[in-house]
């Protein structure tokens, strides 16, 4: 009973791992999915989610969110365009980071089942080869055998070794999809931020334009009238005239003062 268990456990993991056209691909083929996940948008999630962002916490909301806010300062122009790009570019780099994190969790769960089911495999494959040895079988049966178990081998580590392929080909077809839509949303940005920088520049020079005309240079300061002229010189000739009113005693040449 036992040799005939371990006979089917063998049998039924080659059966499942060669039946079926995509029994060796990593995700099906039907699977359809977008480009990239939404979790890694660099967007403000809205109207769409606004259910599920009742079950979100505040701190992740806030993440998602963080465009949203940038182009709002955008609208202000109120701070430098620098600021502006360093908090996008640090946008950016957090939902490059959340991808890298997602894609290591990804394959250290694959490669673990994988070692799971290779180690399951050859466990079972070993206990069909001991089992069916055991009956000391002629020198052609135990050829057979020996042949037939070598061929389940061979096929199961085809199969894994295409599904570890087809993982990995998953992998970089979804990070090019990603770097592909932060290249064009950045682009995008760029084009946004440009337009903000012309504006904010043109704010900043209007602002300094007023700024020098409330004060006006000294050698800017316009002619006097031709009225305020006069009236300052018939003010000096009254000062002149009370000056040759007062009585002085005239000095007279060569002689000493006592």
């Amino acid at each position: 009973m036992r040799y005939l268990l371990t006979l089917m456990i063998a049998y039924g993991l080659a059966a499942c791992q060669s039946s079926g056209p995509t029994s060796n691909q990593y995700r099906p083929a039907d699977e359809s999915r977008p480009l990239v996940d939404s979790k890694y948008s660099l967007s403000a999630d809205r109207a769409e989610l606004a259910e599920l962002r009742k079950e979100i916490p505040e701190s992740t909301r806030e993440q998602n969110d963080e465009i949203a806010f940038v182009l709002g300062l955008m609208a202000k122009s109120t701070k430098p365009p620098s600021e502006i790009r360093s908090q996008f570019n640090g946008i950016v780099r957090k939902k490059r980071d959340q991808f890298d994190k997602d894609i290591r969790k990804e394959r250290e769960v694959f490669t673990s089942g994988e070692r799971k089911k290779r180690d399951s495999f050859l466990k079972a494959l070993n206990e069909e080869r001991a089992e069916a040895l055991k009956a000391k079988p002629s020198r052609e049966r135990r050829a057979e055998i020996l042949k037939d178990i070598d061929q389940k081998r061979a096929e199961f580590f085809s199969v894994e070794r295409d599904r570890r392929n087809d993982f990995e080909s998953d992998v970089r077809e979804r990070r090019k999809n990603f770097e592909d839509y932060v290249r064009a949303k950045t682009n995008e940005f760029n084009q946004e931020v440009n337009t903000y920088s012309k504006n904010y520049d043109r704010l900043k020079k209007e602002e300094q334009d007023k700024k020098s005309q409330k004060t006006v240079p000294r050698s800017e300061e316009p002619y006097q009238s031709i009225t305020e002229v006069s009236q300052e010189l018939e003010s000096l000739e009254r000062e002149l005239q009370r000056f040759q009113a007062v009585p002085g005693t005239p000095l007279r040449s060569g002689t000493k003062s006592e």
